[in-house]
């Protein structure tokens, strides 16, 4: 449809004004990340005046010094707003997008939700992005076995049927999967509170169970009769030693009064 490949049969003959507008993974390829993106709109639309640019440019997002950084320095969703700027300026006729919400916050894939159908115009939208797709999807076709038939119901319901086939069903709805939860799925993901309350009353009854039989092992244990004749017993040994007789002190005879009085030589001739 680009025109990148050409057919081995047969031939395309695409409308001489026709626009294609194309936004690919590799979407940096069409950047010069050493401009800033007021210097790569001058350079993609001559001409145009500066606060126009700098309007347009705000819309999508790249506003304030953005404008003025070179794009070598920017994120990747911010270079990704600069090239939805150009598409939009661009005014394709037919829009291929190939993965467009690699970089984008939840906010900027509503706002691409909203853009994609209020276009006007054809479009090829290659994504895995179930935010995205639960917005813009209005009809499901099966591709399968040779045939194309037109499945039954939303986006939802084709996710929980694809489950159901590859054996990812729940854990608590007693599904047997031998290939585990599907990552990443919210639906899968989550879980109620009743289950959460039921699991934590679970464990710590397991733990209080746990507990009073460890200390149930531990607690002393009463002794019998018979076991306690047994025990050490320190009153029966203190009387079956003999007496002994008690150990008499020495006296002290005071000091003789006899003796003189001690003078200090520096007070003997006072005296």
């Amino acid at each position: 449809m680009s025109g990148e490949l050409q057919p081995s049969m047969g031939d395309i003959r695409p409308h001489g004004h026709l626009k294609i507008g194309r936004f690919t993974q590799h979407f940096v390829d069409v950047l010069n990340l050493e401009q800033t993106p007021l210097e790569f709109f001058d350079t993609m639309y001559p001409g145009t005046p500066r606060e126009e640019q700098r309007k347009y440019l705000g819309r999508f997002g790249v506003s304030g010094s953005m404008q003025v950084q070179k794009m070598g320095e920017l994120s990747d969703g911010q270079n990704s707003r600069v090239v939805f700027a150009k598409l939009g300026r661009d005014a394709p006729h037919i829009l291929l997008l190939d993965e467009p919400t690699n970089h984008l916050d939840m906010e900027s894939i509503d706002s691409l939700a909203k853009a994609v159908n209020e276009f006007e115009g054809g479009m090829v939208l290659v994504s895995h992005d179930m935010r995205l797709i639960s917005q813009v999807a209005k009809e499901i076709w099966l591709c399968d076995h040779k045939t194309i038939t037109k499945y039954q119901g939303d986006i939802q319901n084709f996710k929980m049927d694809m489950r159901v086939q590859l054996e990812l069903e729940d854990e608590s709805k007693g599904s047997k999967s031998k290939k585990g939860k599907l990552r990443g799925d919210a639906s899968v993901m989550k879980k109620t509170n009743d289950e959460k309350e039921k699991k934590k009353k679970a464990k710590s009854e397991g733990t209080k169970s746990s507990g009073s039989a460890l200390d149930s092992l531990l607690a002393p244990k009463p002794m019998d009769t018979a076991e306690r004749k047994d025990v050490f017993d320190v009153g029966e040994v203190k009387e079956s030693l003999p007496a002994v007789a008690p150990v008499s002190q020495p006296k002290v005879e005071p000091a003789s009064q006899g003796r003189p009085k001690y003078i200090p030589p520096h007070l003997r001739n006072k005296s």
